[in-house]
């Protein structure tokens, strides 16, 4: 895979009244692939976001797409501000969730904060501006993550669908070690916990989702997550989504099946493989979470109802908790 080949393709700084300002630098990567439909919508609202206070430097890492990025002269520039975008294509296609991580470790410039972006969203113009005043109160010498929820649209992004599910149970690794909170489209996170990321890293490294893992890291590490109500992204369903909407009775029955079909068995695999090799980064009774969760799920009945009940691992609603019993008692999780 190639490494840090970032190629400029837009940049514009303010000169004027910022020019003595201290600005908050934000990099945003765009997981890029075969995205040329929708692609100059979720483009524009980000550099369209209200900048106060900040700087958005776009980095568009494209998954080796077979259709072309589209050209920038047919995007609207002309009210930009504090802005870079950067493209690279790979040499080989790596998975949306790698193309994320990856990017994360192949960026190389100072940034004070990070975001992850779609191809397909529209963000709402204060989406950023958000994001960063609720993360600012915090220490930035520990990993703090912001993430919310989001509003689905219609195809054409014109027709509102619904906002995705309010979870309401605190954001903590017993949940993090079971079920994913947010987006990646919603979050935003900073230094200290995209170095927690980048660090994470192993050869061979696989996860489910690049959000999951974020969530499981950074609650692994005893860091500071944020779950915000409100939604500012508008997240197109369309038949190429490749996760959608969680909100209707027919999504939820869905996701009950794949946790108690055998599907959520292989996800935690793969995940409880990636948190056991990184557990050098796990705070000491995260740490001994995973080795109890690898230890018992796969145990006698008694041992895996401890697992449910001792450790005290939940999902955030009552019927993913249900199906959570069903599958413990099955061996499917």
């Amino acid at each position: 895979m190639e490494l840090n080949n970032w190629n400029c393709i837009y940049k514009n700084k303010e000169n004027s009244k910022n020019q003595f300002k201290k600005l908050i630098n934000v990099a945003c990567v765009l997981g890029y692939f075969n995205g040329d439909k929708y692609i100059k919508e979720q483009l524009q609202s980000i550099l369209n976001q209200k900048q106060e206070n900040f700087s958005i430097t776009i980095f568009i890492s494209d998954d080796k797409s077979n259709r072309n990025f589209p050209l920038l002269k047919h995007f609207d520039l002309n009210n930009t501000k504090n802005n870079e975008i950067y493209y690279r294509k790979l040499e080989k296609n790596i998975g949306y969730a790698n193309n994320f991580i990856f990017s994360l470790r192949d960026i190389n410039l100072e940034f004070d904060y990070f975001c992850f972006s779609d191809q397909d969203d529209i963000w709402m113009q204060n989406k950023i501006q958000n994001a960063l005043n609720k993360v600012l109160k915090y220490d930035k010498k520990i990993p703090i993550l912001y993430c919310g929820r989001t509003t689905y649209f219609d195809e054409n992004c014109k027709s509102e669908l619904g906002n995705s599910l309010y979870f309401k149970k605190k954001p903590n690794f017993k949940n993090a070690i079971i079920q994913s909170l947010a987006g990646g489209n919603t979050m935003l996170f900073n230094r200290t916990a995209k170095d927690l990321i980048v660090s994470s890293i192993f050869k061979d490294f696989k996860i489910i989702s690049h959000d999951w893992w974020c969530y499981q890291l950074i609650t692994g590490a005893e860091g500071k997550v944020y779950y915000d109500k409100k939604s500012y992204v508008k997240y197109r369903q369309h038949s190429h989504n490749l996760l959608g909407a969680n909100n209707t009775l027919y999504n939820k029955i869905n996701r009950i099946i794949s946790l108690i079909s055998g599907k959520f068995k292989i996800w935690n695999d793969i995940n409880l493989n990636a948190l056991n090799r990184n557990k050098f980064l796990l705070k000491k009774k995260n740490k001994k979470l995973v080795e109890d969760f690898i230890k018992y799920r796969n145990g006698s009945l008694f041992q895996r109802i401890f697992l449910l009940k001792f450790l005290g691992i939940y999902r955030q609603t009552f019927l993913g908790n249900l199906a959570l019993n069903i599958a413990i008692i099955f061996r499917k999780v």
